[in-house]
C-alpha cells in the first residue's frame, strides 16, 4: 500500500483533532448539565407539576405512578425551586425547596412525589 500523499495526510489529521475536540465538547456539555428528575410514588398518576426558577418552569404532566421523568434546566443566579401541582384525586402539590447558585454545575436534582402528595428534593453533583 502507497503511503498517503502529504495534503491528504494533513486533511485526515486535521479531521481527527476536530472530530476530538468535538468528542471532547460534547462529553464536557453532558457533564455540567443539570439535570431534574421527579419520581411518582404517590399512588395516583401526577395529572400537572411545574418546577419554576426566576428565569424558566419545567413543566412535567401527566407522569403515571411509579414513573418518572427527567428534563434539563439552567442555573442564572441564586435561587430555590418553586414546585406547584395535583396529583389525578385532587390533591394539591406544593413546596420551596433546594438552592442553586450562579457558581453551580453538572447538578442532579431529585423531587420525589410520595404519598398523600409529600415532596422530598435531594440535590447533589452528577
Amino acid at each position: 500500500m502507497a503511503p498517503l500523499p502529504r495534503r491528504s495526510f494533513l486533511a485526515l489529521a486535521t479531521a481527527a483533532g476536530l472530530a476530538a475536540a468535538v468528542g471532547v465538547g460534547v462529553a464536557f456539555r453532558e457533564h455540567t448539565r443539570n439535570v431534574l428528575t421527579v419520581t411518582n410514588g404517590s399512588g395516583f398518576t401526577i395529572a400537572s407539576l411545574a418546577v419554576s426558577l426566576p428565569w424558566e418552569t419545567l413543566h412535567f404532566e401527566p407522569i403515571a405512578p411509579g414513573g418518572s421523568v427527567s428534563r434539563s434546566f439552567r442555573i442564572v443566579s441564586d435561587a430555590s425551586f418553586v414546585i406547584e401541582g395535583e396529583l389525578a384525586d385532587g390533591t394539591r402539590l406544593g413546596a420551596t425547596e433546594g438552592y442553586v447558585t450562579n457558581s453551580q454545575y453538572g447538578e442532579a436534582v431529585r423531587i420525589e412525589v410520595g404519598p398523600g402528595g409529600a415532596i422530598q428534593l435531594r440535590q447533589q453533583r452528577r
